[in-house]
């Protein structure tokens, strides 16, 4: 067999194992069952999520929801600003620009939200997964 014809084969070999792969994983993430129960009784209101959640003293993590659908806040050093919209029983949180200071003895786990849920007057973060991260307050 010559040398171009080995690599020519070995190459539209690795292509489908690629192909193979990346099928299996589109069509497994979209399969998978949320890991948190929506605590809002499944309804999605832009009204239940839009205020300030959490604290804005320097050092808090806090979230600012509009109604335009644009979200403003700090994980308690670095600024955060994203849009959001209602899906599922959640909120669902686009891919969100921040500032990456480093910031000794601030615990930045809000860095991590992809989603919220509302319960009662407790906005619950979420990351990718569905994982709970942690709880705001709402503002009052």
């Amino acid at each position: 067999m010559s040398r171009t014809l080995a690599r020519t084969l070995i190459g539209v070999a690795m292509l489908g194992a690629l192909a193979l792969v990346g099928t299996a994983c589109a069509s497994s993430a979209g399969d998978a069952a949320p890991t948190s129960t929506p605590t809002n009784g499944g309804a999605a209101n832009a009204a239940d999520v839009v205020g300030h959640w959490g604290d804005d003293a320097t050092g808090k993590p806090h979230l600012e929801f509009t109604e335009d659908g644009t979200v403003n806040g700090s994980d308690g050093c670095n600024g955060i600003s994203t849009t959001y919209v209602a899906a599922d029983g959640r909120f669902e949180l686009a891919p969100f620009a921040s500032t990456l200071k480093a910031c000794v003895g601030v615990d930045d786990w809000l860095r991590g939200v992809r989603a919220v849920e509302i319960d009662g007057d407790v906005l619950v973060a979420l990351d990718s997964s569905g994982a709970r991260l942690g709880e705001l307050a709402r503002s009052h």
